[in-house]
């Protein structure tokens, strides 16, 4: 009976640690991908109730959707996925998607399972490496704010541990990328403008849709039983060294700090739209459009 409790404290206790690890990887990265897709909806409601739903195509559709498309795409052929249809821009589709991807997968094969966590997500993770290219090669000054990121990134995975700290640091280092990005000298610059409109395209359809969370579930519960095995044997060898996993978050943190620029787009976007079709409309119509509902 004795022996009983010790397997299964030892089971709970990495169960536990697992769900905290899991917290500590992707629970801001969730939080973040959801609050993009609220304020790219709120940006399409407002489109949709003054000048007509196909004006948001022309701005910025045209761009964030192939790019949203291809990274649903990109993560089917590393998992095995077998893509059995790929439309990156059909703005005329009779069911009002944009783009869509579909793919088939053997449901039996835990490599096809974990997959879908990553086809799910792969617009958010696709979209940031297209910007993480943009800064690099479009971007003046791109590589010294790239070093940056990873400064900031390597910081957060040495600090103490704790949720405040690790968002009190990311927020830091995102001030600090947004200001060197903002400098005055760049404000003259058409690299800048060239780099801010293609990043708030794809940044206002990076968001998760429902369906993508949906997919992304199924696939992150076979990642979970996956890093409880990890955590469970590693625990059991390695009992006071630092989880394997949780070296994963300097490539984590820097993946958050750029959803939180695309967010912050994505945000100045809405309200810059808002405000001045608002103006327009309330004029013209007397009315006040309310963005935050369909109807």
């Amino acid at each position: 009976m004795e022996t009983a409790n010790k397997i299964w404290d030892t089971i709970w206790s990495n169960i536990v640690l697992t769900f905290g690890i899991a917290i500590s990887l992707f629970g801001l990265f969730f939080i973040l991908g959801l609050l993009l897709y609220l304020f790219a909806r709120f940006s399409r409601t407002t489109f949709a109730k003054s000048i007509g739903p196909k004006a948001e195509i022309f701005i910025t559709a045209w761009i964030g959707t192939p790019i949203h498309e291809l990274g649903h795409a990109f993560f089917c052929l590393i998992f095995g996925h077998k893509i059995k249809s790929l439309k990156l821009f059909t703005p005329n589709s009779k069911d009002g998607t944009l783009g869509v991807v579909e793919h088939s997968y053997n449901k039996k094969n835990l490599y096809h399972q974990i997959g879908n966590f990553f086809i799910g997500i792969g617009p958010i993770i696709f979209g940031s490496l297209i910007i993480y290219c943009l800064l690099f090669f479009l971007f003046p000054g791109g590589k010294q704010i790239i070093e940056m990121l990873k400064s900031d990134s390597y910081a957060i995975h040495n600090a103490e541990a704790g949720l405040i700290n690790y968002l009190t640091m990311i927020f830091s280092g995102l001030w600090t990328i947004v200001r060197a990005l903002f400098a005055p000298e760049n404000l003259h610059n058409w690299q800048f403008w060239v780099f801010l409109f293609i990043t708030m395209a794809i940044a206002t359809h990076m968001e998760l849709s429902p369906a993508d969370l949906k997919q992304t579930g199924i696939g992150f519960v076979f990642i979970f039983i996956l890093m409880f095995i990890i955590t469970l044997i590693y625990s059991l060898v390695f009992k006071e060294e630092k989880n394997i996993l949780l070296y994963s978050m300097p490539l984590i943190a820097s993946l958050n700090q750029i959803l939180f620029f695309t967010l912050m787009l994505s945000i100045i976007y809405f309200a810059v739209t808002y405000i001045v079709i608002a103006f327009f409309y309330l004029i013209i119509k007397q009315k006040i459009i309310n963005p935050f509902t369909r109807k």
